[in-house]
């Protein structure tokens, strides 16, 4: 009995502590609902509509997104949650409990990232159920734990379903052979020729840096352009023409045959980057062991749309080349304005990149090359790059340094 005792007083003292160390957590959290019920009975907001009753309080992991593919990350820095949210108005108040009679512990500003805990759900009213996130966020690497209401904030994730279909999908044309891509970096190949007079065809595809893939040959004037850097597998010649099937869509085109490199295919498919372009996020694989791994996870940038900038392109891309760093010009101009660093060329001139410099210039107008930035707090917001896909300097040297050439592919989502 007296050993009992001892154990049953220790079993006290343990979830005492726990406790404790719970509602210390977050330094800006001081106040966590009594009354707030953590059940899996309830999965949506329609769910506890129908089986609430006015008052009642429930929290639920609702926005959880994990991998089906194994996971051994690679890279570490800069994690998000799985499923986080994003600030794109001027400021959003966090609160200290689920209410806006609570505390406001934090006023959270433009493109601050709040990592995602479980969902709060409400019956405030006979029809009414008031969603509240509890999130987590960093202020000089110390940890934060507050509420937010869910219309105020951006949900963000990485679409892991999706990203492991498009993976599987190019696996399964690597297994049918001579997977290679369409090159006209530059136009250095030749311009493809005008489709019914203008630059853009009936898809909208570009003619700069594309090629020509004509549906039959008896028809010349049916084609659509195919952009630099486009995987397609290499089927047949056909005199001056070779017939490939772009990984993409599944068609099958002739593209002249000076637009396919002689000598370059994919020797094994190991290393996949997948650039999402709703969530502004990013998931690298590799193939370890016979078995696609998630190595890291990350914020990124991607293309806008604007006079001097296009949004990056959906698709299957060849990873064509690296770069330690490439420059780019001032808008308009052909000045050099800055440099990216530890880029990997897709897709003409579209580089998956670290977070970009400007120069600067002496009185005397000599150019000043500052050092490498890590960070840029709009990573991971919105599209605002001229067509590449930004990343924190760090992964893209990550990267860089992880690369193999004629491994490596990459596919744009959305």
């Amino acid at each position: 009995m007296r050993n009992f005792g001892l154990i049953l007083t220790a079993l006290i003292l343990l979830n005492l502590s726990l406790f404790l160390i719970f509602i210390s957590q977050g330094q800006g959290e001081d106040h966590i609902d009594e009354n707030l019920d953590v059940s899996f009975e309830i999965e949506s907001p329609e769910d506890a509509l129908e089986k609430f009753e006015v008052g009642d309080v429930v929290a639920i992991d609702d926005q959880m997104h994990l991998p089906s593919f194994d996971v051994s990350l690679k890279y570490e820095r800069h994690l998000p949650t799985y499923t986080y949210f994003v600030v794109e108005n001027d400021f959003v108040n966090i609160y200290s409990g689920p209410s806006l009679s609570e505390k406001v512990i934090y006023r959270a500003k433009q493109w601050d990232k709040l990592n995602y805990i479980e969902s709060v759900l409400i019956k405030a009213e006979e029809e009414t159920v008031d969603r509240w996130l509890h999130v987590t966020w960093k202020i000089d690497d110390e940890p934060y734990y507050g509420f937010v209401k869910s219309d105020d904030v951006s949900r963000r994730f990485f679409n892991f379903e999706k990203m492991e279909k498009v993976i599987l999908k190019a696996d399964e044309y690597f297994k049918k052979g001579k997977l290679t891509f369409i090159n006209n970096y530059k136009n250095l190949i030749g311009s493809a020729p005008l489709y019914q007079g203008g630059t853009v065809d009936k898809e909208g595809n570009r003619r700069s840096q594309s090629a020509p893939g004509y549906i039959d040959l008896s028809n010349m004037e049916d084609f659509i352009y195919i952009e630099d850097g486009t995987l397609v597998r290499y089927l047949y010649p056909s005199g001056d023409y070779i017939r490939v099937e772009v990984v993409d869509t599944g068609k099958n085109y002739y593209v002249p045959g000076k637009f396919i490199p002689k000598d370059r295919q994919i020797r094994e498919l190991n290393r996949v980057i997948v650039i999402d372009r709703n969530n502004q996020n990013q998931g690298v694989f590799e193939k370890i062991d016979n078995n696609w791994t998630l190595i890291s996870y990350t914020l990124a940038t991607t293309g806008a749309t604007g006079r001097y900038a296009q949004p990056t392109s959906l698709g299957y891309y060849y990873a064509i080349e690296k770069r330690n760093q490439f420059y780019y010009y001032e808008d308009g101009t052909t000045r050099i304005q800055g440099y990216a660093p530890y880029a990997i060329r897709f897709n003409g001139g579209a580089y998956v990149h670290g977070v970009p410099v400007n120069y600067l210039y002496s009185e005397k107008g000599e150019r000043i090359t500052p050092p490498k930035i890590e960070y840029s707090k709009s990573i991971g917001t919105v599209p605002l790059s001229h067509k590449c896909v930004r990343n924190y300097t760090s992964h893209a040297k990550f990267l860089y340094d992880w690369y193999r050439e004629d491994e490596t592919i990459i596919i744009v989502i959305e």
